[in-house]
């Protein structure tokens, strides 16, 4: 396992167990060190503690139309990048990390994030319920 891997693993178990909370953030958000940000669609960030140095986490999702096939399909692509106080420390893509890998962790993002959260949120929806029923 290489160094990428074994930093991409840890934030995948920290997601896992709840340690990384993330939020979805506007895709426009964090456009100073995205490449290419006019392509992101979405967004999530979470924030990193590691040897008393707090990183900042961006799971970054971008389309755009494939050149490989004249451009009748899209192309989705997904980084992780890095930062320490704004300025890029890395970036982890398909060529560091396998495509199934990342697409692990930014499930498990979007189920967990903070929308995600308040969208399914058993006591929002009983909430909901309860008022269209007492329209009836």
């Amino acid at each position: 396992m290489n160094k990428y891997e074994i930093l991409f693993n840890e934030i995948l178990e920290d997601t896992k167990n709840g340690k990384l909370k993330w939020k979805q953030v506007s895709k426009r958000a964090n456009a100073d060190v995205i490449f290419n940000p006019n392509i992101v669609f979405r967004q999530f960030k979470s924030q990193l503690i590691r040897d008393h140095t707090e990183y900042d986490l961006l799971i970054v999702e971008k389309k755009y139309d494939d050149p490989e096939f004249d451009f009748a399909f899209e192309r989705y692509e997904l980084e992780l990048l890095i930062l320490e106080q704004g300025e890029l420390v890395t970036c982890m893509t398909e060529s560091v990390i396998e495509k199934k890998s990342m697409m692990k962790l930014v499930d498990l993002v979007e189920t967990k994030s903070d929308k995600a959260n308040k969208l399914f949120s058993k006591t929002k929806t009983s909430e909901l319920f309860e008022k269209l029923q007492g329209r009836n």
